[in-house]
């Protein structure tokens, strides 16, 4: 019989608490049961903990059986932001050392939709993520989002080429100043967290539609010729700014969430990926329900 030593029990040589230790990108199938339907998803979990001063290391494999035992364990689960809470309560039930667990989970989620008159049926990558944090003072709090790229149509450059063509065609201020002029079109990245309360439910397609609303077009995997000229004229139709894009997002939530408390937490942000710079441009709302809807929103 081989007589192991525990060496993770052990204490560092330098007694200092750490107040995040885990793992990233861990892979599990994961199905989720919703509204009556049932998606598959190939998710990307991540698991931290708080580690005390006298404690050299964490018990990476229990994180493990943690998750074996919360997915494996059960055929479906009702939303990722659910499934990260569970893994959390967990991990804290197997290690006693930690008072709090954070736990990530991210995943591609496929959604159809169609893309022209015609009707013709597409498919659209998005991407799913829930988060949750659990500490043994009773604290449980979760969220969960959505990642839409779509397209936007840059304001500045189109003022200025507005004016460009009226100093090189004089004489055509009315009519120019009634259409949309050249810019260059940007891919726009939006992401939305929200605090889901005890007893509410957010839908990811809920998000989705909100960010597409706002954004100048959403992406197509297949786009005909007129489709494409559309496509581009709407977004030209309605120019926005990175700024422009997360404070008509925030709008948008404030309308399909209008019973959620004040307390909850909102995180909107956007980046675009600029077609005329080397850098991309960003925007982004960190905060509560209820200083967006007072106008009150501040930096910490």
């Amino acid at each position: 019989m081989i007589d192991l030593v525990d060496v993770q029990a052990g204490k560092p040589k330098i007694q200092v608490p750490l107040t995040s230790v885990g793992l990233k990108g861990i892979t599990y199938p994961v199905r989720v049961r919703r509204d009556g339907k049932e998606i598959d998803l190939l998710t990307r979990i991540d698991i931290f903990v708080d580690l005390p001063a006298n404690r050299k290391g964490a018990d990476f494999s229990r994180k493990i059986e943690a998750i074996n035992e919360i997915i494996l364990g059960n055929s479906v689960v009702p939303g990722v932001e659910e499934l990260s809470g569970k893994i959390a309560e967990k991990v804290l039930e197997k290690l006693p050392y930690s008072t709090s667990c954070r736990v990530k989970i991210s995943a591609d989620y496929l959604r159809e939709k169609q893309s022209d008159e015609k009707k013709r049926q597409i498919v659209i990558p998005y991407g799913l993520e829930g988060e949750s944090v659990v500490s043994r003072s009773g604290t449980h709090y979760k969220m969960v989002g959505v990642n839409v790229t779509g397209m936007n149509a840059c304001p500045c450059a189109m003022e200025t080429t507005r004016a460009l063509i009226s100093r090189d065609f004089p004489g055509n201020d009315e009519f120019l100043s009634k259409i949309p002029s050249i810019t260059h079109n940007q891919r726009n990245h939006v992401r939305i967290m929200i605090e889901v309360p005890p007893g509410r439910d957010v839908e990811a397609d809920d998000l989705i539609e909100a960010s597409e609303k706002v954004l100048g077009g959403s992406l197509h995997s297949l786009l005909k010729r007129l489709d494409e000229g559309e496509l581009v004229y709407q977004a030209h139709l309605h120019p926005k700014f990175v700024e422009d894009i997360v404070r008509e997002i925030s709008q948008e939530i404030l309308t399909r969430y209008v019973d959620f408390p004040d307390e909850t937490r909102i995180i909107i942000s956007s980046e675009s990926e600029e077609s005329i710079h080397p850098h991309n441009a960003f925007a982004e709302i960190d905060s509560t329900l209820g200083k967006i809807r007072s106008g009150t929103v501040k930096a910490d």
